[in-house]
């Protein structure tokens, strides 16, 4: 235990935490002079340190990689900066359900770009705790009232070149949205990017002629773009695009892993299926793939070990898929044979 916090630079206090155990228990189980429940306590850290070794181990095998999705995204947010005048900035919206992998690609970018920042919002954020958040973000006080937030978000940020990107961005109100469009894009004259699934643009795009709603006119005429990754995924106009097989096999070939062809096939179907988890679902097969002494020895994962681990892991992936259905019907005709 005493290398394992060394290796890491650890504090006791750390791994006390993770396993959810006192620093002191955890001091006095190192010592030797715990009188509690030893095997318990052991067993807590046991498994939090067999955890931190394989994400740990997940993480140094994947890799980063400049997908045709990143590259997109990269470019609307470059494309916002570029069409935001010296007076104002201009917005774009990056729309896609869970498992594109926007979060990714926008922290990505702003931890590339020092002239952006990366906010994550939530449902349960009203106004002030969103500037108050973006006011972290920029290393400015952000305590206070709503007026005072703005005021101060205002001063720091009208004379910089600072792109706000802000993430989860699909519960956001119509009086948010207002808000951001004039503190953000008119006072402080920052380009706006959000992020967010098709709630967002269905918000953006309700009619103006609603009592309260008027405002989603000037909201509307400052965007320049909007990227629907949905949209992009589902198209069959070409083999590449999202999703091809070179973005796959990049993705997934690690660890001296290799991908079958009907691998690379099964993952993109994946990724490109509405409401599956898209990427998500597919790096979580591959990690348990990873995991499996089959294809550790085999050093191939094959389309039949993703539909298998599939069905292992009971994904809620099954039921929108074609080859969850395949695989459905198979175990049916067995039993039938059986």
């Amino acid at each position: 235990m005493a290398d394992f916090l060394a290796s890491r630079n650890w504090p006791q206090k750390k791994l006390a935490g993770l396993a959810g155990i006192s620093p002191t228990t955890l001091n006095q189980f190192i010592n030797a002079t715990y009188k509690g429940d030893f095997v318990t306590v052991a067993k807590k850290l046991t498994d939090t340190m067999k955890s931190v070794v394989r994400r740990e181990k997940q993480s140094q095998e994947k890799k980063f990689v400049e997908t045709s999705v990143v590259k997109r995204i990269n470019a609307i947010i470059v494309h916002t900066d570029s069409l935001s005048e010296e007076y104002e900035g201009a917005i774009s919206l990056i729309i896609g359900d869970s498992g594109h992998g926007k979060s990714v690609c926008l922290r990505a970018f702003a931890d590339a770009n020092l002239n952006a920042i990366y906010v994550e919002v939530d449902t349960a954020m009203n106004a002030t705790a969103m500037f108050a958040a973006i006011a972290q973000r920029i290393r400015i006080d952000s305590d206070g009232t709503l007026s005072n937030l703005t005021r101060r978000l205002i001063s720091a940020l009208e004379h910089r070149r600072v792109t706000i990107i802000i993430d989860e961005a699909s519960g956001l109100s119509v009086s948010q949205l207002n808000l951001l469009r004039t503190v953000i894009v008119g006072k402080c004259r920052c380009p706006l990017v959000l992020s967010g699934n098709n709630d967002l643009l269905k918000t953006v795009n309700q009619s103006t002629t609603r009592r309260g709603f008027e405002s989603l006119d000037q909201f509307r005429s400052r965007m320049v773009a909007i990227c629907n990754l949905d949209e992009l995924a589902g198209s069959k106009k070409d083999d590449g695009g999202f999703y091809s097989a070179a973005d796959i096999r990049a993705m997934y070939e690690y660890g001296g892993v290799k991908l079958s062809s009907d691998a690379a096939k099964t993952l993109r179907n994946i990724a490109r299926t509405p409401q599956s988890g898209r990427l998500r679902t597919c790096s979580r097969i591959i990690a348990a793939l990873h995991c499996s002494r089959v294809v550790e020895q085999e050093g191939t994962i094959t389309g039949e070990h993703i539909i298998a681990a599939i069905e292992e892991l009971d994904l809620p992936v099954r039921v929108r898929l074609p080859l969850g259905r395949r695989s459905a019907a198979g175990r049916e005709q067995k039993t039938k044979a059986g």
